[in-house]
């Protein structure tokens, strides 16, 4: 159902799609200066009891299940059916992984999603709220896995990066670990090797390495976020008889070349 929010200057009009399926993303239509956008969105928080379905653990906003991704892939497909374009608001920790995730094939439906939005043939503008984790960042607009991603912003609470330092220096030397404890070794050279890759891994998250080496195109204020979607709604509509395709648009990584 729809929902009246006071704009700037004008009523702007809210219409979420699907609210009571995959309640870890947020799909629908807003408006920008009165012309029309899809927006998805993460949500935060704890999910329903018994969601994700096809798991008997606790589903926690940021990942994305399932559901959301369906519903996702959905919401994009019937964008490019009407050409609105998109707008991705980003904070993720990944996709669900583990053995009921692989059951439910999770993998297969994001390979779906980056179909469904490189087909699509829209423009889409991504914001990195704050985390932008793993194949969720790919499968969510990013522009690494397609050609319609025309504008890219970071803010200062971004987050790029494969996993988290921990993760990493656990993957990386759980086993040498191991394997020293078993024989007696000092740990303490180990450990310090762990700490040092999740502190590498700390630097390559801030926002501003990130920007310096293109994980995205600008890095703006929070405040400036609703210009650049204004400003991004009224370019995707500015060619009447198709929307703007993104090559078209000027924009800072086509002026970096």
């Amino acid at each position: 159902m729809g929902e009246l929010r006071r704009g700037d200057d004008r009523w702007e009009v809210y219409l979420e799609f699907q609210p009571d399926r995959g309640r870890e993303v947020y799909c629908g239509l807003v408006r920008f200066g009165g012309l029309p956008v899809g927006l998805i969105a993460n949500r935060q928080g704890f999910l329903p009891r018994g969601y994700p379905e096809y798991a008997d653990y606790p589903g926690i906003g940021g990942k994305l299940y399932r559901q959301g991704l369906i519903k996702m892939s959905e919401f994009v497909t019937l964008c490019g059916r009407d050409r609105v374009p998109m707008l991705w608001l980003q904070d993720t920790t990944g996709i669900d992984v583990g053995d009921a995730a692989e059951r439910a094939e999770l993998l297969g439906l994001g390979q779906t999603l980056i179909y469904s939005i490189q087909q699509s043939g829209l423009p889409m503008m991504l914001v990195v709220l704050r985390k932008g984790n793993a194949a969720a960042h790919y499968v969510m607009g990013g522009p690494q896995a397609n050609d319609n991603n025309a504008l890219s912003l970071g803010v200062p609470t971004t987050e790029i990066e494969v996993m988290h330092g921990e993760t990493a220096a656990v993957a990386a030397f759980a086993r040498r670990l191991a394997k020293d404890h078993e024989s007696g070794k000092d740990l303490a050279p180990t450990i310090g090797k762990m700490n040092d890759l999740v502190e590498l891994y700390r630097q390559r998250a801030d926002p501003v390495y990130g920007a310096r080496r293109g994980f995205f195109d600008e890095l703006v204020r929070f405040e400036d976020l609703r210009r650049y979607a204004l400003a991004f709604a009224g370019a995707a509509y500015q060619n009447p008889a198709s929307i703007c395709p993104p090559h078209q648009m000027l924009t800072p990584r086509v002026i970096r070349g």
